[in-house]
């Protein structure tokens, strides 16, 4: 099978530390999948629109 597609997850939380939890066990979640063919994994914030909370990913999983 060879689809494309692009996936958005929301995630909402109580806490910064819930939602990065949230974000670090989702993504190692995908990187320890069977799924290999995975091009990237990004984060958006659109301009503060969402709320005034940046998490970086580089900074989740580490």
């Amino acid at each position: 099978n060879t689809s494309n597609y692009v996936l958005e997850i929301v995630i909402d939380g109580l806490t910064e530390a819930d939602i990065m939890l949230a974000m670090r066990t989702g993504i190692s979640s995908i990187i320890n999948s069977d799924y290999k063919n995975i091009k990237s994994i990004s984060a958006g914030n659109y301009g503060g629109k969402l709320g005034p909370y940046l998490f970086w990913l580089k900074k989740i999983m580490s």
